[in-house]
């Protein structure tokens, strides 16, 4: 199953009510890509793993306790200083058609931070920010490159580009619906042309509404 922003957001919602308020006992490396903390709420702990693979990025909680697998890092030594002992007030979504999340953290000596967690392209990122928005620290560091954003120490974050697709939902536009229409009217299977076409879908979401609408996951024709 792809991890899309559709299940982002249900699983922000599902965070947000499980986790916050809570309070970050621990944070540690699982491996080389993957951060895991212990978040106490009253009565229960919980472990959230924040796994930024390539192939299978993703952000849920387990059942399992989360144990150290790696070495430490200059992300990580900055996370025990700025989140460990920290309260997390909120975790968002600020885009609905974007796989990234914020989670806001208070800590009473430190004072805030936000860590960014980006879910998207070839090389998933963590992003520590001070309270100004600039990285105090990231998982990759990433110079800029022709138009591309600059994810480096002492920059100010920049939040991935929109995607130049119709939108997953009714934005207001006037022709909002003559462009899903010629969008669905196109040949082809109809989930590639939804995965090309609207935001924020993945292949798996795409083949369900085909499915939906036509009782055929690659169906050929477009919906009316």
């Amino acid at each position: 199953m792809h991890f899309d922003a559709l299940t982002l957001a249900c699983i922000a919602a599902e965070l947000n009510q499980t986790l916050c308020p809570g309070r970050i006992q621990q944070v540690l490396l699982v491996d080389e890509t993957t951060l895991g903390c212990e978040v106490y709420t009253p009565g229960t702990r919980h472990q959230l793993l924040l796994a930024l693979q390539p192939s299978a990025a993703r952000i849920h909680t387990v059942s399992y306790k989360l144990r150290r697998g790696a070495s430490e890092t200059p992300l990580l030594l900055l996370l025990r200083k700025y989140v460990r002992d920290a309260r997390l007030t909120a975790i968002t979504q600020p885009d609905p058609i974007e796989r990234v999340l914020r989670f806001e953290f208070e800590h009473t000596e430190v004072g805030a931070t936000t860590l960014v967690v980006e879910l998207i392209g070839r090389q998933p990122n963590a992003l520590l920010l001070n309270p100004a928005g600039r990285i105090l620290e990231c998982l990759h560091h990433l110079p800029a490159t022709g138009q591309g954003r600059a994810l480096l120490p002492g920059r100010p974050y920049v939040a991935p580009p929109a995607p130049v697709k119709l939108p997953p939902r009714d934005d207001g536009s006037a022709d909002y619906y003559a462009q899903l229409a010629q969008l669905v009217a196109q040949p082809g299977p109809l989930w590639k042309t939804l995965v090309a076409g609207i935001a924020g879908l993945s292949p798996t979401a795409a083949r369900e509404i085909a499915w939906r609408a036509h009782g055929d996951g690659g169906a050929d024709q477009g919906v009316n």
